[in-house]
């Protein structure tokens, strides 16, 4: 390893910068940079614009503190938090020299588009740097400062501007990361939840060819773009504003305010909200003629084009086994809302579904899901563990049984599949806070208590199972990383097989490692039926 260099200056195509030796909480050190600026500041003019280059600067930039996170609402208490000065990216090296240069990781933070932290704070390296890579993740714009769109050309908002700054920020490391040890030619983009949403949408945007080679989806599958109506209106008018609805004024109204006011996306009347309403502000589709569009084809469409550059790279994917826990919340603590679903089991079916079906269609296909999960059980608070069972399937088993139909067949290069199952009552960080102890089951987010180390985390015994856990999640990612093969030395008792055509075997990743027919498959290919029988295209 390097000797121990306190304050390492690296130079780069944009400046110079201080980092720092850093040591994980099991004693491994590595190289910290905090907070590089991949973009201009996306302030002033440049609000919802597209990002810019970032200009480069004169001395030495300190790189030993973590940047803001992108301005947005805390979820628990409504607190503004973060800046809109926010378009930074951050790189964690385990050597900045060896024989080879390093494998790449790049990982896009989940949120729903509307909150998070690509920070160490949130997301520490502790665990990757016990190998020998690089781990980079990146800040970009959420809610409204990143998701706003308007199709008039001339006002230059033509969307997807959060997602623009990750191809920004990707574009920015593949030509520097050589500076960090890292191989540019070797680079995985890791997407988890609405991030993982990102990662397959830019595996098929041309601009992104080469700019990653490899990627891995974690819990997170989008088969269809929902466009409210009238949203940017409907917002604008949230925030005050009287006027007509002009998209000129709405933008000129808009861009006066001060970004705080913007994170307010409490745009739902009561009645929405028992709809479980989608995302306020996400991807869209964008304008053929705005000159750097990334999104311009309905995604069935996007998915199944078989020229696509993607079908040459490697990719893992999967989920964790109670996806829908992430809804525990919502199914238990409101027992007013089984009456409305009584009366609207439409609201229980994904948006895709209500926006292709009419009224009568989609209270018989939701009928048809709710007797696959509940049978003649009633809709009652009594059954909320099946409604979240169900709820899973429309979250992520579905979509990602959907995409592999588009995937497989065009595919030149491996696609692996995984279904996190490892349920542990003290280290499910994410269970534990959101649900409580005395819940069990491996919910959404869960996993990443083992690849991460979080504001809950904690140290743990190096014999325990949990810790054999982060073990092999890290040693499957980074063989992945290195190899574009997850097979690795923690799962040397079986042989991880990619998908084909006709079988659907995933890793099960739990106490006993096994690799298995995938448990969700049957109600996955049931659901396909459904969805025929009403009229909705699969892919």
């Amino acid at each position: 390893m390097d000797s121990q260099i306190l304050e390492p200056i690296v130079s780069t195509a944009s400046g110079k910068l201080r980092g720092q030796l850093r040591e994980g909480i099991y004693g491994d050190t590595y190289y910290s940079f905090d907070g590089i600026p991949y973009a201009k500041p996306p302030l002033g003019k440049l609000r919802f614009k597209s990002p810019q280059p970032v200009e480069p600067w004169l001395g030495v930039r300190d790189c030993t503190i973590c940047s803001p996170k992108c301005m947005q609402s805390n979820r628990s208490n409504g607190a503004i938090e973060g800046s809109e000065d926010c378009l930074y990216l951050n790189i964690f090296t385990k050597k900045l020299r060896s024989t080879k240069p390093l494998p790449v990781l790049v990982y896009l933070i989940g949120g729903a588009f509307t909150t998070g932290d690509a920070s160490r704070n949130s997301w520490g390296p502790d665990y990757f740097m016990m190998k020998d890579v690089i781990l980079i993740s990146i800040g970009y714009r959420l809610g409204a400062l990143g998701f706003l769109s308007f199709p008039e050309p001339e006002l230059q908002v033509p969307g997807n501007a959060g997602l623009k700054d990750i191809v920004m920020a990707l574009q920015w490391i593949k030509k520097n990361c050589q500076y960090f040890n890292g191989d540019p030619d070797n680079i995985t983009l890791i997407g988890h939840s609405s991030g993982s949403y990102a990662a397959q949408k830019l595996m098929y945007v041309p601009q992104c060819e080469n700019l990653f080679h490899k990627v891995i989806l974690m819990s997170g599958m989008q088969m269809h773009l929902r466009r409210i109506p009238q949203l940017e209106y409907r917002f604008a008018k949230h925030l005050g504003y009287k006027g007509k609805e002009n998209n000129h004024d709405i933008l000129a109204y808009l861009s006066a305010l001060p970004a705080e006011r913007l994170c307010n996306l409490q745009i739902w009347t009561p009645e929405e909200l028992k709809q479980c309403p989608p995302f306020v502000f996400s991807h869209t589709l964008e304008n053929e003629s705005a000159s750097d569009a990334i999104l311009t084809k309905d995604l069935l469409d996007m998915y199944a084009n078989k020229q696509s550059w993607c079908h040459s790279m490697p990719l893992v994917l999967g989920g964790n086994s109670f996806e829908g826990l992430l809804h525990y919340n919502y199914f238990t603590k409101k027992p007013e809302l089984y009456e409305t679903l009584r009366k609207h089991p439409e609201y229980l079916l994904p948006y895709e579904a209500r926006e292709k079906c009419d009224g009568h269609t989609q209270q018989q296909l939701a009928k048809k899901l709710i007797h696959m999960h509940l049978g003649a059980k009633e809709l009652d608070i009594e059954h909320s563990f099946d409604l979240m069972h169900l709820s899973s399937y429309d979250l992520m088993y579905h979509p990602m049984h959907r995409y592999l139909k588009t995937r497989i067949p065009n595919a030149k290069a491996p696609t692996y599949l995984y279904r996190f199952d490892f349920d542990s009552p003290q280290f499910n960080l994410y269970r534990i806070k959101h649900c409580g102890r005395e819940v069990r089951g491996v919910g959404h987010v869960d996993e990443l208590s083992y690849i991460f180390f979080m504001p809950d985390s904690f140290k743990l015994q190096r014999d325990t199972k949990e810790f054999k856990m982060i073990e092999c999640m890290i040693d499957w990612i980074t063989a992945f990383a290195l190899y574009s093969d997850p097979n690795c030395e923690k799962l040397r008792s079986l042989v991880w097989e990619p998908l084909t055509a006709d079988t659907r075997y995933c890793l099960n990743i739990s106490d006993k490692m096994s690799f298995i027919k995938w448990p969700e498959e049957e109600k996955c290919v049931l659901r396909d039926q459904y969805y025929k029988e009403a009229g909705i295209k699969i892919f």
